[in-house]
C-alpha cells in the first residue's frame, strides 16, 4: 500500500509528488561572508587587599587571608552577520541552500525568453482508479534574480487528501530555477514527506563552469554532498516539462532533453497523437506525448509508462497524465488553471 500511495502522488508536478508543508531554509551564509567577531570589553582592574591594625590594648589578629584574583567575565560569543548573495558566485560547496542565491523579484524584460503561459498555476485532482487520492499543483509564479541571473521560478506541489491522511500522509514539494534569457536549468529542490519517508536534495547548476553540487540532507540534519559535470545546456525534470511545452510538437516528432538528476542523461519526449479529451475543466483539443524516462524522477520510475495531454495550441497548458503500474492506473486530470 505505501508503494501505491507514493505513486498515485508521485503525479504531482508533472505527476511528480505529495506535498508537505513547505520546510522554511534558513537564512544561509557562506563562510566568507561571516562577520568578525566583536573585540572583547576591557576587564575589570584587580582590587588589592587592606589590612586595619589591631587595637593597642589586644593581640594582633590573624593576618588576612590574600584577596582573591578578580578573574575578567568572557567575551560575548562575535556576532554573525548573515547575508544573501544577490550577485553571481561560483557554486561550491560552501553554498548550503538554494534561498541563499535568491534576490529580488524581477519584471518581465525584453530580452527574457517567453514561456507558453508566465504567471500560471494549475490545480489537478489525482485518482488511483474511482478512488481520488489527493491533488496536485504546477506552475510559474514570478521572475527572480537567481545567483544573479533572472529566472522563472517553477513550482510542483502535491498532497494527498484526508482519507489518505489516515493511514500515509503525502506532503512533498518541488522548485526549479529556469534561467529567464536561455530556458536552461539553474538548480532545483526537492522536499518530500511521504509517510515515514524522507527526502531533502537541492542540485546547483553552474553553466560557465560546467559543473553542479548536489546537497542531501537527512532526517537527523546530517548530510552529503556529491559533485559533477554538466551538459553545456541542461535541465531538471521540472523544468524539461515547461521546455517541451515550449517546442514545437508535430506530429511524429521528438524533443530530446539533456537531464541531470544528479547523473546525466537524454530525455525523449516523444509525440504520440492528436485527439480531443474531457476534464473537470472542460472539452480540449490535445497533443498527446509519451517521455521515455530512464532514471527516476518527477514522472514515475524507470520503465513505466506516462503519458501526457497538452492543449493543442500555443499555451501547451497540462490536460491531464497517466501512468501505468502493475496494479491500474495513476491519473491526474485539469481541475482549474490561472
Amino acid at each position: 500500500m505505501k508503494t501505491r500511495i507514493a505513486l498515485v502522488l508521485a503525479l504531482a508536478g508533472l505527476a511528480a509528488c505529495a506535498v508537505h508543508p513547505r520546510a522554511t531554509d534558513p537564512m544561509p551564509t557562506l563562510p566568507a561572508l561571516e562577520g568578525e567577531p566583536l573585540p572583547p570589553p576591557p576587564s575589570e582592574p584587580e582590587t588589592p587587599g587592606v589590612h586595619a591594625p589591631p587595637p593597642a590594648a589586644e593581640p594582633a589578629p590573624a593576618p588576612a587571608a590574600a584577596p582573591a584574583a578578580v578573574v575578567p567575565a568572557p567575551a560575548p560569543a562575535a556576532p554573525i552577520v548573515k547575508r544573501r548573495i544577490w550577485g553571481r558566485v561560483a557554486i561550491t560547496t560552501a553554498v548550503i541552500s538554494p534561498s541563499q542565491l535568491m534576490g529580488p523579484e524581477m519584471p518581465f524584460a525584453p530580452e527574457y525568453k517567453r514561456l507558453p503561459v508566465f504567471p500560471e498555476r494549475l490545480t489537478f485532482d489525482v485518482s488511483w482508479g474511482l478512488l481520488s487520492v489527493g491533488e496536485a499543483t504546477l506552475g510559474v509564479d514570478k521572475i527572480v534574480m537567481f545567483n544573479g541571473r533572472p529566472a522563472y521560478h517553477l513550482l510542483s506541489v502535491a498532497r494527498s487528501n484526508s482519507f489518505c491522511d489516515t493511514f500515509y500522509q503525502v506532503r512533498d514539494l518541488n522548485e526549479s530555477w529556469l534561467d529567464a534569457r536561455t530556458l536552461t536549468s539553474l538548480g532545483y529542490s526537492k522536499k518530500l514527506r511521504e509517510g515515514r519517508y524522507f527526502r531533502d536534495v537541492w542540485v546547483l547548476y553552474d553553466r560557465d563552469a560546467g559543473t553542479f553540487v548536489e546537497r542531501q540532507t537527512s532526517m537527523n540534519g546530517s548530510f552529503t554532498i556529491k559533485t559533477g559535470t554538466i551538459p553545456a545546456q541542461v535541465q531538471d525534470i521540472l523544468s524539461s516539462v515547461y521546455y517541451t511545452r515550449s517546442r514545437p510538437l508535430p506530429d511524429g516528432g521528438q524533443v530530446v532533453v539533456d537531464v541531470n538528476t544528479p547523473e546525466n542523461w537524454p530525455l525523449t519526449v516523444n509525440v504520440v497523437k492528436r485527439e480531443t479529451v474531457n476534464v473537470p475543466l472542460g472539452r480540449f483539443s490535445s497533443v498527446q506525448v509519451e517521455p521515455a524516462m530512464r532514471r527516476e524522477g518527477l514522472f514515475i520510475q524507470k520503465g513505466k509508462r506516462l503519458r501526457l495531454w497538452m492543449t493543442d495550441d500555443a499555451a501547451r497548458r497540462v490536460l491531464m497524465m497517466k501512468v501505468e503500474v502493475f496494479f491500474g492506473h495513476i491519473t491526474a486530470v485539469l481541475r482549474e488553471m490561472v
